[in-house]
């Protein structure tokens, strides 16, 4: 049977299509409308998706270039405290594999724009775009030195240099109080570029883990822990001094001896026991802060950012270096068994290809 118009117009209808005569076709014009127009909504859609990828939690996926340099740093001082392009570059802080191909990109480590963060130099109108921000994702390094070892201080210019807080398993609320924003937060948060302790219980925990040990003369930093236990405010320990009269005292020898074996515990431990191990000298440090910062942001994989460097060497000090005392209040006896600590952890140093130990007799505080 030969089916003609009417009746297929028929058959459309009851199937819900809408027809404009018996023998309309699309027109060969609104199909290429349609086609359009449905091309540039996949368009936007997809624009939509990679915006609000990008905006969620701010992280930001720009490859490496290396244009952060002493010129940009100049470039910027003509927008300075505007909310530009050129704050979030300076600001952006990207991860460093040594083993990786030069050619390769680096991808910028992710940094938390929804939490507080910490203006380092306000008052500084060439670098008062730094700040310093919390992570995401970051892997748990332990920050290790006998107390009174410029630990506080050595987290100040990693933090300067990096633009990522530290943290510590002691929770300082003064601290806190002093931009070390990273204090009381958890060890395993995955926020912090390292935790700050003096006790090896972290490291037999987690003997996998990286560890930076900093190490510092141990006349200076029994002498310094001293001083730190014996004032009573918290706003004078980390600069405050006692009287020289306290150092007579039997309690003061008592606590020569046993802290002098926990700082030689300390070191002999994590250069026994640890796998990933970076050993850092304060009195080098002092002497070269730039220098020794780049080798631990190395060691970290993080790559320097030479602006924010530039600008740390305006603020090297920071707000909690503690005083620096001449004096070595030690009996003979003391000073020998100093010594030997020193020679021990010197030898296992070398053991493990580390420099040996810093001449301490070179120093005078």
């Amino acid at each position: 049977m030969v089916i003609g118009p009417t009746l297929r117009l028929k058959r459309k209808k009851r199937r819900g299509l809408h027809v404009s005569s018996s023998y309309s076709r699309r027109s060969p014009v609104a199909s290429s409308d349609n086609g359009q127009l449905v091309a540039s909504l996949r368009a936007l859609v997809g624009v939509v998706v990679v915006v609000a990828v990008m905006v969620v939690g701010g992280v930001h996926l720009s490859r490496f270039d290396a244009s952060h340099s002493i010129p940009e740093l100049d470039q910027f001082v003509a927008v300075n405290n505007t909310k530009t392009a050129m704050t979030k570059k300076l600001n952006h802080v990207q991860w460093l594999s040594l083993s990786d191909n030069k050619s390769r990109p680096i991808e910028t480590i992710q940094l938390n724009y929804t939490r507080k963060s910490r203006r380092l130099w306000p008052e500084d109108p060439p670098c008062s775009w730094a700040e310093v921000r919390f992570g995401m994702r970051l892997g748990r390094v332990w920050l290790l030195s006998f107390p009174r070892s410029g630990n506080t201080w050595t987290r100040y210019l990693l933090e300067a240099a990096a633009g990522i807080f530290t943290s510590s398993i002691y929770n300082s609320s003064h601290l806190r109080t002093l931009g070390y924003l990273g204090e009381g937060e958890p060890s395993d948060s995955g926020t912090t570029l390292v935790v700050k302790t003096h006790s090896l219980a972290p490291l037999t925990r987690h003997p996998h883990l990286p560890v930076v040990a900093l190490v510092r003369s141990p006349a200076r930093a029994i002498l310094s822990y001293w001083n730190y236990n014996n004032i009573d405010m918290k706003w004078r320990k980390f600069a405050g001094s006692v009287k020289t009269a306290s150092y007579k005292t039997t309690g003061f020898h008592k606590f020569v001896w046993e802290k002098l074996e926990k700082w030689r515990w300390t070191y002999e431990y994590a250069l026994r026991n640890t796998t990933r191990l970076h050993l850092m000298y304060y009195e080098n440090l002092r002497e070269a802060p730039l220098r020794e910062i780049r080798a631990l942001l190395a060691f970290l994989g993080v790559k320097p950012s030479e602006a924010r460097l530039a600008c740390l060497a305006r603020h090297l000090e920071g707000g909690v270096k503690g005083a620096q005392r001449e004096v070595l209040p030690y009996s003979n006896w003391e000073m020998v068994d100093i010594q030997g600590a020193v020679a021990q952890v010197d030898s296992l140093a070398r053991e493990r290809g580390f420099p040996p130990l810093p001449d301490y007799s070179r120093y005078k505080n």
